[in-house]
């Protein structure tokens, strides 16, 4: 774990998934589909082949969740927060221990709030989210490659 400045606020970051309790990590994982939904939906892809490789090993639980995972990012999306910012709330915290706690919707947008009011940028949001990814590659490589991927096309 390490700690930021946001304005004049000490913050904690988890930098990867030992560092915090396993709801938090999976309403993380829930969430971070959700980058990618605007360039029509290439994860889905990612989680097909998952579901599938899963069904024809005859693991039909990890089969059912993998789906089940795509299906919540799905309907997480509807909201009104966006997934960057709620991840970055999961993996923050003004107190060591508060990571205990799961927060709830009304939490995290508090806490983004409070931390846009001291000045929180959308760099550092998506700097300590990635960070947070590439620590737990086995979870988050597809993610990552599709964010490489996005990226060069838009840069291009």
């Amino acid at each position: 774990m390490k700690t930021i400045k946001i304005g004049t606020l000490k913050v904690y970051v988890c930098e990867h998934k030992g560092d915090i309790p396993y709801n938090r990590f999976v309403k993380f994982k829930q969430y971070a589909p959700q980058f990618w939904e605007k360039m029509d939906s290439p994860l889905f892809q990612v989680y097909w082949e998952k579901v599938m490789d899963f069904h024809n090993k005859g693991d039909h639980a990890n089969a059912i969740m993998a789906l089940k995972d795509y299906k919540i990012a799905l309907d997480n999306s509807k909201n009104s927060y966006d997934a960057w910012g709620v991840c970055f709330a999961l993996i923050t915290e003004k107190t060591k221990g508060a990571f205990k706690d799961l927060p709830n919707d009304a939490d995290i947008e508090a806490k983004l709030q409070e931390f846009n009011d001291a000045g929180l940028i959308a760099e550092q949001v998506t700097e300590h989210v990635l960070a947070f990814m590439q620590a737990s590659p086995e979870t988050f490589m597809d993610h990552l490659t599709l964010y490489a991927i996005q990226r060069s096309m838009n840069e291009g």
